[in-house]
């Protein structure tokens, strides 16, 4: 991929590694010969999925669940949640839709109050200034899709915390890309897919619950497999629930998914997040130098307490969206979004890409 593209579109889909892919054609081969494969040795798989992905996160791995994604995440907590009668919840109003569309779609009785990702990059104040006795909850994106500005998730847990207002965090956009500990986290819901900044495969997230809020929460996508099961020979004697969040996986996962995406954090492990977030933070800060030098608008925050690896861009009296499509064509692959260039490198991205996709000196420059 990396011979014919410079592929900087990470906040859309990350590439998936060929050690993911073979992972994946492994168990599905072995299930085209055999019929299955024996779901005691697939759970081992899971386990140590879990396990890298509570090191990837700096979390106990008790406390995470494999979902389909990161909406699966929202749903799951917003129905997990006591909802009553007067509650409000706060949200972000140019969310994501994946964490904004559970909330009206589930919670059409519920009052919503609304923070701008603008207004969370200056500080948690917007929130603060919201929550009031009612509030039963604020649910933010971490990282916002568009701008790439990050919000103060730390400090915003621990006014939620205080005051026992629960708090949910899409972090979708910054899994895999910023080195954060959210073992540290006064959140109660984490969620993200796998399949952008963690380098997966598409239907397979994860979502992490705080551990201590498990016994609080209403019973909500519970299913057969919520308990454990050492054998399928005795199916009739009722099983106990399983205590940690993997409760949460009602049935039969998504196996080939859980495979591949732990051979992608493996690898983010392997460079290590420090490691990673230090390189998409050079490619990014290149990326803004060149841009601001060829005549463009930057949108994200420069301070990288207040970004991750978005950096959104566009240059006035330009036609927008046919440069993209010159870009594309050149094999320069990032998202067109609300007439703005989004790009977002990973960490295996390079200064001299940053320097091709711009520099006129450069052969095969897209700016130029």
């Amino acid at each position: 991929m990396t011979e014919r593209y410079v592929y900087f579109n990470h906040a859309s889909s990350g590439p998936l590694p060929t050690t993911a892919i073979a992972a994946m054609t492994e168990y599905l081969d072995r299930f085209s010969r055999e019929g299955e494969v024996p779901y005691q040795e697939a759970e081992v798989v899971v386990e140590d999925a879990r396990l890298l992905a509570g090191r990837l996160m700096r979390v106990k791995p008790e406390g995470l669940a494999f979902v389909k994604n990161a909406s699966a995440g929202a749903i799951i907590a917003i129905n997990s949640i006591e909802w009553r009668a007067g509650d409000n919840v706060v949200l972000m109003k140019d969310a994501f839709p994946s964490n904004l569309y559970p909330f009206d779609y589930l919670l059409p009785h519920v009052e919503k109050r609304y923070v701008t990702s603008a207004e969370l990059a200056l500080g948690p104040d917007c929130v603060y200034r919201l929550v009031d006795k009612h509030t039963r909850a604020v649910a933010l994106d971490w990282v916002h899709f568009l701008s790439g500005a990050r919000a103060d998730i730390g400090a915003i847990g621990r006014f939620c915390r205080e005051l026992g207002v629960w708090f949910l965090v899409d972090v979708m956009q910054g899994l895999g890309a910023v080195d954060f500990d959210f073992g540290s986290l006064d959140a109660d819901f984490v969620y993200a897919g796998g399949n952008k900044w963690l380098l997966g495969p598409h239907g397979i997230g994860l979502l992490r619950v705080n551990p201590e809020k498990l016994p609080a929460l209403k019973p909500a996508n519970l299913g057969w497999l919520s308990a454990r099961w050492d054998d399928f020979n005795d199916i009739y004697s009722r099983k106990p629930m399983k205590a940690g969040a993997s409760r949460f996986e009602e049935g039969t996962k998504n196996y080939p998914g859980i495979y591949g995406l732990r051979e992608s954090m493996r690898i983010l492990l392997d460079v290590g997040i420090a490691s990673v977030e230090k390189q998409i933070r050079r490619v990014v800060d290149s990326l803004r130098k060149r841009l601001l030098a060829a005549g463009f608008e930057i949108s994200t925050p420069e301070e990288p307490k207040r970004s991750a690896g978005i950096i959104t861009c566009r240059k006035p009296g330009t036609d927008m969206p046919a440069l993209f499509q010159r870009l594309k064509a050149q094999g320069h692959i990032c998202s067109l979004r609300e007439n703005s260039l989004r790009l977002a490198p990973h960490f295996y991205n390079t200064g001299e890409e940053a320097a091709r996709f711009i520099d006129p000196s450069v052969a095969g420059t897209a700016l130029a």
